[in-house]
C-alpha cells in the first residue's frame, strides 16, 4: 500500500488525483491533504478519504508542506508557485518520490531539483513530459535528435492575428481539449505553457533547448514525441486527460482507471508548425537558455502577474511576451551576479511580482 501525500488537494490535479485513488483503493492511501484556502472542499475530502493530516496554506504556512510529506511514501506537488520548492527538495533528499504537477520547480530550479534526484524519483505529471519518458523507455539522452512537445494551440489558434488583442478572459478560459485550472488554461491560450515545458524538458532529460521543438497538434491525441539520431521517431497517443499521466506517476501501468481508448476508425492526425509571430510567448523559453538562470524565475512570476491581470480584465492578451520580456531585461543584472538559491528564487519571485505590478499600474 503506497501512501501518498496530496499537496494542493482541491485544485484539478488534486481532485484527479482523489479519482485514481478511488480507482486503486487496493494500493493507494491518502496520507496527508494540503489545500491552499479551500477549507470546505478539504472537510469533504478528509471525511471521504480520512488522511492522517490536513492542512489549510493559507492559515498554517509553507511549513505544513513538510509536515504533510513526512512519512508519505510519495508526494504528489500540484500546488501554483514556489511555494512548494523548499518541500520538493526535502523529499528528494529523504527518500520520498515526487509526482510533479508544479511547472515552478523545474523551471526555476531545475540544477537543484535535479541534481537530488537518485535516492528518490522524480516523475512529471503532464501529458507532454509524461509522453517524452514513455517515448524514452529507458533508452540514453544522449541518442536523442529532438525532443517534440505537442502544443493544442489553445483557443485561439484559428483566430486572426489581429483579432487577439479583443479577446477576453473568458474566452481564454474556453479550452477546446483540455479540463484544467484557470492559470494553466491561460497559459495554454498564449502557449506560454510551451515554454515553461521546453525549459521542464530540458532539465528533466538533460537535453539542450536546441534540440527541443514545438509542434502544434490540435486533436491533443499525440502528447509528444521523440526523435533519435537513427531517424526514428517514437511517439505517445491517449485521449486528452490529466487522470492517464498521474495514474502512471503513481502506478506506472498497474493502476485501474483509464479507459478511454482511442478510436483509429475515426482519426486523422494533423500537425502544424508553432506560429510564434502570433503567439510570440512559445518562445521566451528557447531565448532565456541565453540568460542567466535566476531570469527564467523572473519570467514565470512576472507571468503569474500578467495572468492575474489578464483574468480581472484588466491586461491585453497581446501584451503578455512585452511585459514578461522587459521584467527579464531589467532584472538580467543582478540574476547575473547571484547565485541559483531557494532564498533567491523567492527574493526574484517577490521583486519580479512587485515590479511589474508596478509598472502595469504606471509607477515605474
Amino acid at each position: 500500500m503506497k501512501k501518498i501525500a496530496i499537496l494542493g488537494s482541491t485544485g484539478s490535479i488534486g481532485t484527479q488525483t482523489l479519482d485514481i485513488v478511488r480507482c486503486n483503493r487496493d494500493k493507494l492511501k491518502v496520507f496527508s491533504l494540503v489545500a491552499y484556502s479551500d477549507k470546505t472542499k478539504l472537510a469533504e475530502q478528509a471525511k471521504e478519504f480520512a488522511p492522517e493530516y490536513c492542512a489549510l496554506i493559507s492559515e498554517q504556512g509553507e511549513n505544513c508542506l513538510l509536515e504533510a510529506v513526512a512519512g508519505a511514501d510519495i508526494a504528489v506537488v500540484a500546488t501554483r508557485g514556489i511555494t512548494a520548492l523548499p518541500c520538493i527538495l526535502y523529499c528528494l533528499d529523504n527518500g520520498i518520490d515526487v509526482a510533479l504537477a508544479n511547472k515552478e520547480a523545474l523551471v526555476c530550479a531545475g540544477e537543484l531539483v535535479m541534481s537530488r534526484v537518485g535516492k528518490s524519483k522524480l516523475t512529471p505529471i503532464d501529458s507532454e513530459h509524461c509522453a517524452v519518458s514513455r517515448c524514452l523507455n529507458g533508452r540514453s539522452p544522449k541518442h536523442i535528435k529532438s525532443l517534440l512537445l505537442t502544443a493544442s494551440g489553445g483557443p485561439f489558434w484559428d483566430l486572426p492575428k489581429d483579432k487577439l488583442e479583443q479577446v477576453t478572459s473568458q474566452q481564454a478560459l474556453n479550452h477546446p481539449n483540455w479540463h484544467m485550472g484557470s492559470k494553466i488554461t491561460i497559459d495554454s491560450a498564449t502557449m506560454m505553457n510551451k515554454s515553461l515545458e521546453v525549459l521542464e524538458a530540458s532539465s528533466l532529460f538533460g537535453v539542450p533547448v536546441e534540440k527541443i521543438k514545438i509542434v502544434v497538434q490540435r486533436q491533443s491525441i499525440v502528447h509528444s514525441m521523440v526523435q533519435f539520431d537513427n531517424g526514428e521517431v517514437i511517439a505517445q497517443l491517449a485521449q486528452p486527460d490529466m487522470r492517464l499521466p498521474i495514474q502512471m506517476a503513481l502506478l506506472a501501468d498497474e493502476g485501474n482507471f483509464f479507459d478511454k481508448d482511442v478510436d483509429f476508425s475515426e482519426l486523422t492526425l494533423n500537425f502544424q508548425a508553432c506560429d510564434f509571430d502570433k503567439f510570440p510567448c512559445a518562445g521566451i523559453g528557447f531565448a532565456l537558455a541565453k540568460y542567466p538562470p535566476l531570469c527564467r524565475t523572473v519570467a514565470n512570476a512576472a507571468n503569474d502577474v500578467c495572468v492575474q491581470r489578464f483574468l480581472q480584465g484588466k491586461f491585453c492578451f497581446t501584451d503578455f511576451c512585452n511585459i514578461i520580456m522587459k521584467a527579464v531585461t531589467y532584472f538580467t543584472n543582478l540574476a547575473q551576479k547571484s547565485e541559483l538559491t531557494v532564498d533567491n528564487i523567492k527574493y526574484f519571485d517577490a521583486e519580479t511580482k512587485r515590479y511589474v505590478n508596478n509598472l502595469l499600474d504606471g509607477q515605474c
